[in-house]
């Protein structure tokens, strides 16, 4: 199970695009946020864990990145972005960037993601305590 709101959030966002994505989009309740690499202030890398169940839902096409949500923060001075990475089908990591390379080493709290890829619906999710 994912324990980070802001993590699930990001990724039911990413994954609520293309055929692809929805399809991936099924992998969600069998990934576990294992660990987190913040980069020197310029962003987050995430790593899952995946239950066996997973492997149900395994896409066909082996290696995607899929990206086009944008992250507005209180805590970023321009906002950042996110890209997921499939490896072998498999929901494997994620990867959240500060556009001026200065992101915190920490969970957001207060955001707002959106969908920007061309003919996304644009869909949109805010957080805030």
């Amino acid at each position: 199970m994912i324990v980070s709101k802001y993590i699930l959030d990001v990724l039911k966002l990413l994954l609520d695009g293309d055929e692809n994505g929805k399809a991936a989009k099924l992998q969600i309740p069998f990934l576990s946020d294992a660990e987190y690499e913040y980069t020197n202030g310029g962003g987050v890398f995430v790593s899952f864990l995946h239950l066996e169940e997973i492997f149900e839902h395994k896409l066909t096409k082996d290696d995607l990145v899929l990206n086009g949500v944008t992250i507005v923060s209180p805590e970023l001075k321009i906002g950042a972005d996110a890209t997921v990475f499939l490896r072998d089908g498999i929901v494997d990591r994620l990867e959240i960037w500060s556009f001026d390379g200065n992101y915190p080493d920490h969970d957001l709290i207060n955001y707002t993601l959106k969908q920007v890829w061309h003919d996304s619906s644009g869909s949109v999710i805010e957080a805030s305590e």
